[in-house]
């Protein structure tokens, strides 16, 4: 069932962006910040954390006594919202998205998840656009091609028919969860992700992972193994992007998505000599990482920007194939 969307004529639909983070993807979210600084876009950041909070935040001003409300070059409200789950939290998005949904972000037409190793490329209004023609998905670069009558979506349907579901969508790929623009009309989709997750569990998959086990089990990524899942079996309309859109592949213009190693760990330098060059992400971030938020000291920036050029040209020369 779908909800409609109020809209006033005179106001435009709100929305709002979340994401979550802990330990070290502080590094992450200062660059998704400054990112979503750039592209213009201007609201709220809804941010689901455990542990510390940033150590930048005395670079911001804060809003509130409580230290959970800071404003970034007067246009971006973040908002820290201390988690207790368990759960690891790229299997807690969906039930994050809904709590937002029912809460704090209830007025928001429309909520965007963001890992916080996603860095924009383009403009907010881009995204504003992308949101009016249904659930917002990108592409994986690793199983991409996922056709319809694979073996494992043949498995998924057993699942989902056991669940009483029907009538799946014919998709032919696969979908990375490190990334989801939904409507308050869509937010059925959240729901089914959850359920998938939940029946996953059931089934040996592990909420306390990223990956567990091999590829022949249905759900070895149990967050995304869900979420597409549910974008077989929702009835809302998707709208979708190839892998170009996370810089997986060339010719993209969104985003830039770091997965795998993070750019602001480890020695460049040791991995260009190891074969294993600096990726566009990698570069991205650290044009990313100084204004409005400092991640690093000028001086350490100016060090890491400058290793990663060096190791960029170490691997036009060496690198594994």
């Amino acid at each position: 069932m779908h909800e409609s969307v109020s809209t006033n004529p005179q106001r435009p639909p709100s929305e709002s962006i979340c994401t979550l983070f802990e330990g070290d993807y502080h590094m992450g979210l200062a660059a998704l910040t400054n990112s979503l600084v750039h592209a213009g876009y201007k609201g709220t950041v809804w941010v689901g954390y455990r542990g510390a909070l940033p150590p930048w935040l005395d670079q911001l001003n804060g809003l509130d006594r409580q230290g959970a409300e800071y404003m970034v070059a007067g246009q971006i409200r973040l908002v820290f919202l201390l988690l207790e789950t368990e759960i690891h939290f790229t299997s807690y998005k969906p039930q994050f998205m809904l709590d937002l949904f029912a809460g704090q972000a209830r007025d928001s037409n429309y909520l965007w998840y963001f890992d916080p190793d996603i860095f924009l490329r383009c403009s907010w209004s881009f995204f504003t656009n992308w949101q009016r023609h249904g659930i917002a998905l990108c592409q994986e670069i690793v199983t991409n091609i996922f056709p319809a009558d694979s073996p494992l979506r043949h498995g998924w349907m057993e699942i989902a028919s056991g669940m009483g579901l029907g009538n799946p969508r014919a998709l032919n790929h696969y979908f990375n969860g490190g990334m989801v623009g939904i409507s308050v009309a869509h937010k059925d989709f959240l729901r089914l992700w959850k359920s998938f997750i939940e029946i996953g569990q059931t089934k040996g998959g592990d909420i306390s992972k990223i990956i567990a086990g091999s590829r022949e089990f249905p759900f070895q990524v149990l967050d995304q193994d869900a979420m597409n899942m549910a974008a077989m079996y929702t009835e809302c309309p998707l709208s979708t992007m190839g892998p170009e859109a996370m810089g997986f592949v060339p010719a993209g213009f969104t985003m830039y998505h770091a997965v795998g190693s993070k750019p602001w760990r480890g020695s460049l330098l040791m991995r260009a000599l190891a074969g294993i060059p600096p990726s566009d992400a990698f570069k991205f971030f650290f044009t990313q990482s100084s204004s409005p938020i400092r991640a690093y000291s000028p001086w350490h920036l100016r060090c890491k920007q400058f290793a990663c050029a060096v190791a960029a040209l170490i691997g036009r020369f060496y690198h594994n194939t």
